[in-house]
């Protein structure tokens, strides 16, 4: 399947949000990304996390990555969290030109990969900028989260973009997160086995595991993933065109 000339922006909820104060967005960092994003030379689709919004409600309430038996109140709640969320990040990317199109899941997932292709860029074609997040859907008589790195890995494989960019609230995947030196440059498959993942695992929902375990599924697509600090503009443009930062890159397998 043809690709085209776009990059997919995963905006971390430990990122954009205060983790330990719910329901509280963190401007400065939001301010710092839409900045560098606006500078982007190719187009962007973006997908952020739920943070102390979505991830809140989510605990409190028990919603799960599987489908279960939930409270419509907690399926309420959670899902208007995120849309509260997703309108301070729409508000932001505006003020900085991008031009932002709200696309809730529900717009997409389910659909065929052509239709999903479709609706994407034809918002891009028009000089629109997609922006989509986790979110709360219904499946088998019950709801089920379902995670932002999971759609970032999900629009990866469809979309086929110039490489997916992971922007965290640190520098990147380390051995052991306790230790600054023990970056990984080049994260390979092999490399799993050294990541003490208790330590890197930043949020309630899998965190960090969860973005290796997409990461890697998105390479094995033959696209490259670049996992980078969403707090330093420069290295966001830097990673945007695909240019040595610091960071870690998990090359993507064009072999196949």
């Amino acid at each position: 399947m043809e690709g085209r000339e776009l990059v997919i922006v995963k905006l971390g909820g430990s990122l954009i949000t205060h983790k330990d104060k719910p329901l509280s967005i963190n401007l400065e960092a939001l301010d710092i990304v839409s900045n560098a994003l606006s500078k982007s030379d190719l187009p962007l689709v973006l997908v952020h996390g739920g943070g102390s919004f979505g991830h809140y409600f989510a605990e409190k309430y028990g919603l799960k990555l599987k489908p279960s038996r939930v409270s419509a109140e907690g399926v309420a709640k959670t899902r208007l969290a995120m849309l509260k969320l997703d309108l301070k990040i729409l508000n932001s990317l505006d003020r900085h030109g991008m031009n932002p199109y709200p696309l809730p899941p529900s717009n997409f997932v389910g659909y065929s990969v052509e239709s999903q292709r479709r609706v994407f860029f034809s918002l891009i074609d028009y000089g629109l900028t997609p922006i989509t997040y986790g979110d709360v859907l219904p499946k088998r008589g019950g709801f089920y989260v379902l995670s932002g790195d999971e759609i970032t890995r999900m629009l990866s494989e469809t979309l086929r973009p110039t490489r997916a960019v992971f922007l965290l609230n640190v520098d990147g995947i380390f051995e052991d997160l306790n230790q600054p030196e023990s970056l990984i440059e080049e994260l390979k498959p092999e490399d799993l086995t050294k990541i003490k993942l208790k330590s890197t695992d930043m949020d309630v929902t899998g965190g960090m595991k969860l973005k290796i375990k997409e990461a890697m599924k998105i390479a094995e697509s033959g696209v490259d993933v670049i996992f980078v600090s969403g707090r330093d503009s420069e290295r966001i443009v830097r990673a945007l065109k695909g240019e040595q930062t610091k960071g870690t890159l998990v090359r993507g397998d064009r072999i196949g």
